[in-house]
């Protein structure tokens, strides 16, 4: 796409946690670079992100795109609570301003193109995002962009250095490692998006079958399932291993340093399994070299149907000490 319309920079306001806020990030620097535009990034704490940029990228990069909401008001004009949802024009204050929230970004790309082929004079779009969302060059519904846009995300990654915490206590876990597969599981508020364990378990024998690797790094959101999952791979004939973390918390300040450590460790594998609708195992696998020869499990219908019963009967049960029969509140 050749820059178009007066587009100076491109402004995300990334949003929900670590991965979201990557593909939040990588996709707008995808559309910051094919408009010919700045790239900034306002980073604002969240409960499961409680911590700042620097603590999530190295200290160049952050100097390169970041920027504090307060000078983002002071020189732009800009606060993201008063910027409307969905999808504005606002050539008075300048702005095209893209914020899908419950409808998604990608659902907005036709009337973004619109304004932008238009050249409607604004100086910065807005995007407040937490998933990712891509502007093909080619309007038509039946293009398929996204072998594409994953290989522009693998570009984005392969030059955004994370903290130098993060990025040398993964290359000291990798140090004394040969090639291995990368494990992904996600339970803690994925359980309904899960596949069966013996789907898991298939899919590891299958990837150890077709590439010859044994060894398996395991990540995951609980120390439980880790030491479950550790002796299901040595049941199996393989070697787990992982990194021990002090805190499974998010909402604990320098839990994100540990979850990022595992998500760069797992784009250092050669392959990876997981589950297709993590969008942390996602980036990763798409961040390394291995995502055409890695395994999304899909979601077990059985087995999400099961685990929505499950919900609605504790629902049910409870419902008497958390509301009161009778309550009309």
């Amino acid at each position: 796409m050749q820059p178009i319309g007066t587009i100076e920079r491109v402004l995300v306001y990334p949003r929900s946690g670590y991965s979201n806020r990557l593909q939040a990030m990588a996709s707008s620097a995808i559309l910051a670079k094919r408009l010919g535009a700045d790239f900034r990034v306002c980073w604002e704490t969240e409960d499961v992100v409680p911590d700042g940029p620097e603590m999530t990228f190295d200290s160049g990069y952050c100097a390169a795109v970041m920027v504090t909401p307060e000078r983002c008001r002071s020189e732009w004009g800009i606060v993201r609570e008063d910027l409307p949802r969905y999808f504005h024009s606002l050539p008075e204050q300048g702005l095209i301003v893209l914020a899908g929230h419950d409808r998604g970004e990608q659902a907005f790309m036709p009337e973004l193109r619109a304004a932008l082929g238009a050249a409607i004079p604004s100086t910065t779009l807005v995007i407040i995002a937490g998933g990712q969302f891509f502007l093909d060059s080619d309007a038509s519904p039946s293009v398929d962009w996204q072998s594409g846009f994953r290989r522009e995300r693998h570009e984005y990654y392969s030059h955004t250095p994370l903290n130098p915490g993060i990025e040398s206590a993964a290359r000291t876990e990798l140090a004394s490692r040969g090639p291995f597969i990368g494990l992904h599981l996600r339970y803690t508020d994925r359980a309904h998006q899960t596949p069966f364990d013996g789907e898991i378990r298939d899919a590891l024998k299958a990837t150890s079958g077709e590439s010859g690797l044994v060894d398996v790094f395991v990540a995951t959101d609980n120390r439980a399932t880790r030491e479950k999952w550790s002796a299901e791979i040595l049941d199996l004939g393989m070697h787990p291993w992982s990194v021990d973390h002090g805190s499974w918390d998010r909402s604990v300040s320098g839990s994100g340093h540990a979850a990022l450590v595992d998500w760069r460790i797992l784009t250092r594998a050669e392959r990876l399994v997981y589950f297709a609708e993590s969008t942390f195992a996602e980036e990763a696998a798409v961040a390394s070299d291995g995502y055409t020869l890695s395994t999304p499990l899909a979601a077990n219908a059985i087995r999400s149907t099961l685990m929505r019963a499950q919900g609605l009967a504790r629902n049910v049960v409870s419902y008497p000490s958390r509301r009161g029969w009778f309550s009309h509140s």
